[in-house]
C-alpha cells in the first residue's frame, strides 16, 4: 500500500508536469481522492464521472502506481462492459497518466490487471464539445500595418 507521502509526491509530480503543458482545460483527476485503484463498488467511478463536466480540451489524470494497474482504451461501449482486451484502441502502463480530450463524444477506460475491470475499475466519459467564447468579447484585431501586405508604386 501506499504511503500518504507516496501519493502526495505522485499527485504533485502530476501537476507539475501537466502545467509544462497547454493551460487550456480543466484537469479531472479520475476517482478523486482515490485515485485510480480497484473501485470500493461496482458504481464507484460510473458515479464520479456522473457529476463531471467533461468537455474537449480537458484531461483526465488516472494517479496508479505502474505494475500495480494500467489504463485500456477501448472504442466501443460493447468491449467496456465486458472489460474486453479484444480491439484495444490505447494502453498506458505508466503512472500517472495524463490524457488530453481532443475530439468529442464517449471515451471507455478500465484496468486490464487482473479482475480489477470486472470488480469495478472502469470508466466511461462523454466529452462534450468545447466551450465557446462568450458572446459580447472582442475579437483581436491585427494593427492595420499587420492587416494588409504593403503594396509597392511601381
Amino acid at each position: 500500500m501506499a504511503s500518504k507521502a507516496h501519493l502526495s509526491f505522485l499527485l504533485l509530480s502530476v501537476v507539475v508536469a501537466s502545467l509544462v503543458g497547454s493551460s487550456a482545460g480543466v484537469f479531472h483527476i479520475v476517482g478523486a481522492g482515490k485515485g485510480w485503484t480497484i473501485a470500493p463498488n461496482q458504481t464507484y467511478y460510473a458515479d464520479w464521472a456522473r457529476t463531471r463536466d467533461i468537455r474537449v480540451g480537458d484531461k483526465l489524470m488516472f494517479l496508479y502506481r505502474s505494475g500495480v494497474y494500467d489504463i485500456v482504451e477501448v472504442p466501443t461501449k460493447e468491449l467496456f462492459d465486458k472489460c474486453s482486451m479484444n480491439n484495444v484502441t490505447m494502453r498506458y502502463q505508466l503512472g500517472p497518466t495524463i490524457i488530453k480530450l481532443t475530439e468529442p463524444g464517449p471515451r471507455y477506460y478500465f484496468c486490464g490487471v487482473g479482475k480489477h475491470c470486472e470488480g469495478g475499475q472502469k470508466v466511461a466519459v462523454n466529452v462534450a464539445p468545447a466551450v465557446a467564447a462568450p458572446a459580447g468579447l472582442p475579437v483581436p484585431t491585427p494593427p492595420a500595418a499587420l492587416a494588409q501586405p504593403a503594396k509597392k508604386k511601381l
